[in-house]
């Protein structure tokens, strides 16, 4: 039990960890296209940029207005990160992660259920505007 924790929690650092190198690669990418650096600034050639950015984003001012509905305009955010985390469990790999015969049904049902965090973000924030389209 033990070890299919910590193998669960390898597989987020790892799958977050990728994510981190893509961002850099995209920001090197549109810095080459624009012609300029790109990020280079924090750590040896960028490579702490996206950490930074994370805890930038992390340790700002949460804002919540008066007129929200603050249970769904904060649980929509969590719920939609942790459904795509949970998400990449059931994609068929070669190392299987969840031995489940329906792997790809499984990952079309969260994937719906992703549709409801973004309502939710929508509905609680109060605004006219926020269901329509």
């Amino acid at each position: 039990m033990v070890l299919l924790v910590i193998t669960y929690l390898l597989f987020i650092l790892i799958l977050l960890l990728m994510v981190a190198f893509l961002v850099l690669l995209e920001r090197k990418v549109l810095g080459l296209v624009q012609f300029r650096k790109g990020p280079n600034i924090v750590g040896i050639y960028g490579i702490v940029q996206t950490i930074v950015d994370g805890v930038k984003l992390i340790l700002k001012n949460l804002m919540v207005l008066m007129n929200v509905r603050k249970f769904f305009f904060l649980l929509a955010p969590i719920l939609s990160f942790i459904l795509s985390l949970i998400n990449w469990f059931f994609i068929p790999t070669p190392f299987i992660l969840v031995n489940s015969e329906f792997g790809i049904l499984i990952t079309l049902v969260i994937s719906s259920l992703l549709v409801y965090s973004t309502l939710w973000a929508g509905w609680g924030s109060n605004n006219i505007y926020s269901l329509i389209g």
